[in-house]
């Protein structure tokens, strides 16, 4: 396969898979497993990984965390320009700009802040 061939090929799928998600964004979120500090959730055909919010955060972090789970389920943030990528296998990666309080490294910045450990997942 040549490079013009490959590269329509990956738009292709990229577009296919956005399609995909567009669609999945249609359908209600389902809880399929939780954890002490992360939450399965599928939407469609897609699986998302969360943190969870616990009752005893403080609000400050609550917020955020909040923030950071539903922008990730819904593909919009209320605090930023949030951007969300689908790679040809199907991943999507939601991308917080720098200064919003729902970004991971905010998150982790203000748990220090606040005293409360907040892992940050890759």
């Amino acid at each position: 396969m040549n490079g013009r061939k490959a590269k329509e090929r990956r738009r292709a799928l990229r577009v296919r898979n956005e399609q995909l998600l567009a669609n999945a964004r249609q359908e209600t979120p389902r809880l399929v497993s939780a954890l002490p500090d992360m939450e399965l959730w599928q939407r469609g055909r897609f699986t998302f990984y969360l943190p969870t919010c616990h009752d005893d955060l403080p609000d400050e972090l609550k917020q955020a965390v909040t923030t950071h789970r539903t922008a990730t389920l819904e593909g919009a943030c209320p605090s930023c320009e949030l951007t969300t990528l689908v790679s040809e296998a199907g991943l999507v990666v939601t991308r917080h700009e720098q200064v919003c309080p729902a970004h991971p490294d905010r998150l982790v910045e203000l748990g220090a802040r606040l005293g409360v450990e907040v892992n940050r997942r890759e």
